[in-house]
């Protein structure tokens, strides 16, 4: 039994009860129909009888043993892009994502060092300078900061483990933590500084030679002003002080003509309504950041992103001189 498709043998399973047809379809022959569609001749020749019916090219593809193929395709199609749309427009940053499914940005620190962080005796709520930056970098968001005590020493470690989004408790960069966690743009310098009265004529470390600086015996500014006697010479004479208050009172009071200490207790100092002054650049760098962790790089650029926002509107100069002085860096 076979019949020719072209001049090919096609073997095709009898019906029940008829006798075997042969089929064949005669592709060169393409005829026009009154509508000027091209239309495919099918002979079907059974034993008794021949018989030719014509359908168009549109009926022959719709035949249902032509059909499944082409839907076969197009589901294929679907869900290529919609693995492709899955992969393109999935966040790369889950912890991000959460945060604005959420509306809650979850904060560590550690409310035992004002005025950065302290608990309020009335309300035992934190509050403090970080307290206002994270509530004013979520306001930016649209969310709201939710905070979570956490003893110092853990802080990097809770963050590393995605156990709250972010850490801001006057944290300093830590280098060998950066394969862990990411740190920001600085927020403010707390590092060792050079303070002199309004009006100094000591504009920088160099101009030490033959003054008076006052320290607080062992500190990190104690050292600072030792490296710069060696460099400087003998002519430039210690102040040693008991404490950092007493080392810029000591120039206050005229003991002293510079005092080398760290910026926070400056800072602290003038609220007292002292005016000491900052001048040159930070002896000892300490600068404090945001911490998140390694795998946010999109939390990561919007918290440097709003941080410049602040700074630039003059938000983050209004919480410094609330919360330390219009003299913090």
């Amino acid at each position: 039994m076979g019949g020719l498709v072209g001049s090919r043998p096609v073997i095709l399973s009898p019906a029940k009860g008829r006798p075997v047809a042969h089929h064949r379809v005669i592709l060169p022959e393409v005829t026009m129909s009154p509508c000027h569609r091209p239309m495919l001749c099918i002979e079907t020749m059974p034993a008794s009888a021949s018989s030719c019916h014509r359908v168009t090219a549109s009926q022959w593809r719709q035949w249902p043993g032509r059909r499944w193929p082409w839907l076969l395709l197009a589901l294929v199609t679907l869900v290529a892009i919609w693995l492709v749309g899955r992969i393109l427009f999935r966040s790369s940053d889950p912890t991000w994502a959460r945060i604005q499914e959420s509306g809650v940005w979850r904060v560590g620190m550690d409310p035992s060092f004002p005025p950065f962080e302290e608990l309020d005796g009335g309300s035992g709520q934190p509050v403090g300078l970080d307290v206002d930056l994270a509530r004013a970098i979520a306001a930016r968001w649209g969310v709201r900061a939710e905070f979570a005590g956490v003893g110092f020493d853990q802080l990097i470690d809770v963050v590393a483990a995605h156990r709250v989004d972010s850490a801001i408790s006057a944290l300093p960069i830590i280098d060998y933590r950066a394969k862990d966690v990411a740190f920001s743009a600085p927020y403010i310098e707390a590092g060792v500084i050079l303070a002199v009265p309004p009006g100094s004529a000591i504009a920088g470390p160099d101009d030490l030679a033959g003054r008076r600086v006052a320290v607080e015996w062992g500190s990190a500014g104690d050292a600072q002003a030792r490296t710069i006697q060696q460099k400087l010479g003998a002519d430039v004479e210690l102040v040693l002080r008991e404490s950092v208050d007493a080392a810029l009172g000591a120039v206050v009071t005229g003991d002293a003509d510079a005092a080398i200490v760290d910026a926070v207790s400056l800072a602290l100092f003038n609220r007292a309504g002292h005016d000491l002054i900052i001048v040159g650049e930070p002896l000892q760098p300490d600068p404090y950041v945001v911490v998140v962790p390694v795998d946010a790089p999109d939390l990561l650029g919007a918290v440097n992103e709003t941080l410049a926002a602040l700074e630039q509107d003059g938000t983050l100069a209004e919480l410094k001189a609330r919360w330390l002085s219009a003299e913090s860096p």
